[in-house]
């Protein structure tokens, strides 16, 4: 296949929405941008293997996803992909450690799983809620921890092929410093650990923040790919506008 990470070729309608969507990802970070209903979440469920596409070819690195044309398809717990999305979903039995401990299933190295585990939740300043149980957490606590566990479920040891990771929208719901902290500890661990990362936001400003690849999504279609200074240059422009 080609250098892409990643390779998306896919028709599906669900709703109102018709996808027609084809894109390929060779940069560390890429952004699906859009706005609500435009089908992004959709996009990262098929990813994810949550969701077979009406018909089309899904590649990573060279696992083989998905293919109509074949009947191929891996279910999730065979893809190489982790993932984050608005809701927390952390394990009501575990304490925030133990939840995200539970991601790396690191059982050949556990004392650098904890290590590595407690580097994260210190950067994503959590480390205080380590023995605290979710519903002692607070909404953007348990967000926090919830895309620790995805991202240490990402980082590996070994030469296999490193994890994808999803995240759709996770931390939209977090206050500006917070969302700060989290997009730059996010930005080092994985480049850090060359993880790739597919991101969801229709958030100008944190799509320039990330300084990412962009695939811009309208009505079901890429409308655009590109650096996120030349493909939401007119986005941006009119936000200021509004601003000033």
């Amino acid at each position: 296949m080609s250098n892409s990470l990643l390779t998306v070729e896919m028709k599906h309608r669900i709703g109102a929405v018709a996808l027609d969507v084809e894109f390929a990802l060779a940069q560390p970070w890429t952004v699906l941008f859009g706005p609500s209903g435009s089908g992004k979440t959709t996009v990262l469920r098929t990813i994810a293997g949550f969701l077979k596409p009406d018909e089309g070819r899904i590649e990573y690195g060279d696992a083989l996803f998905f293919d109509s044309s074949t009947k191929s398809f891996a279910p999730p717990h065979l893809r190489p992909v982790r993932s984050a999305g608005q809701s927390a979903r952390l394990f009501p039995h575990m304490t925030v450690l133990r939840n995200v401990l539970y991601g790396s299933g690191w059982t050949s190295k556990p004392h650098d799983a904890l290590d590595i585990t407690q580097q994260v939740l210190s950067s994503f300043q959590v480390s205080n809620y380590a023995d605290r149980m979710p519903r002692e957490l607070s909404g953007g606590e348990a967000q926090r921890a919830s895309v620790a566990r995805a991202l240490v479920s990402a980082i590996t040891f070994d030469g296999l092929t490193k994890p994808l990771l999803l995240l759709d929208e996770p931390l939209s719901g977090l206050d500006g410093t917070t969302r700060d902290v989290m997009i730059a500890a996010l930005k080092q661990w994985t480049e850090r650990w060359k993880i790739p990362v597919l991101s969801v936001t229709h958030d100008i400003g944190e799509a320039h923040q990330l300084g990412a690849e962009i695939v811009k999504i309208g009505e079901g279609r890429v409308v655009e790919q590109g650096p996120v200074t030349q493909v939401l240059a007119q986005e941006r422009t009119r936000l200021l506008n509004q601003l000033s």
